[in-house]
């Protein structure tokens, strides 16, 4: 008889607390974690613009010129960042290089070409793990900076 209030005991506790970790969990992943934030575009798009501003076409036409000359702005000085951080670079080589004797040099250079192409690997990896959409843009979006 006490063999079987035993059993029972254990079967009872075994089945609280497993009833106890799954409402755990299931009460962590629903109320605990925070819910992602719903994407938002960083800036308008011309098309927000002109319905919520109600644009005239002559001013929708020159906004759309602004976004063009912005974005061309915006890609000269991509540029520019780009052919500083090569300047850079190559500066923080040289100085290096003024240090390390010629078979650190090399193994230096074997180093960081291994490090680039492990770089290059990743980051292709992220854009294959991104699935893209790829929306054609509407004529009329032409030179439009989303």
């Amino acid at each position: 008889m006490k063999n079987k209030y035993k059993l029972w005991i254990a079967i009872s506790l075994i089945v609280v607390f497993g009833l106890g970790f799954l409402v755990g969990l299931l009460w962590e992943k629903s109320y605990l974690r925070p819910k992602p934030a719903p994407k938002q575009e960083p800036f308008p798009t011309l098309q927000v613009i002109s319905k919520e501003l109600q644009l005239s076409p002559e001013q929708e036409a020159r906004i759309k010129e602004i976004f063009k000359e912005s974005e061309e702005r915006f890609e000269a000085f991509r540029k520019e960042i780009h052919l500083r951080l090569k300047d850079l670079r190559d500066q923080l080589k040289k100085e290096m290089d003024s240090v390390l004797t010629p078979e650190q040099q090399k193994k230096m250079q074997e180093m960081m070409d291994r490090y680039m192409r492990q770089q290059r690997r990743d980051s292709s990896e992220r854009r294959e793990d991104k699935p893209q959409v790829q929306i054609p843009p509407k004529k009329e979006n032409k030179g439009e900076v989303r």
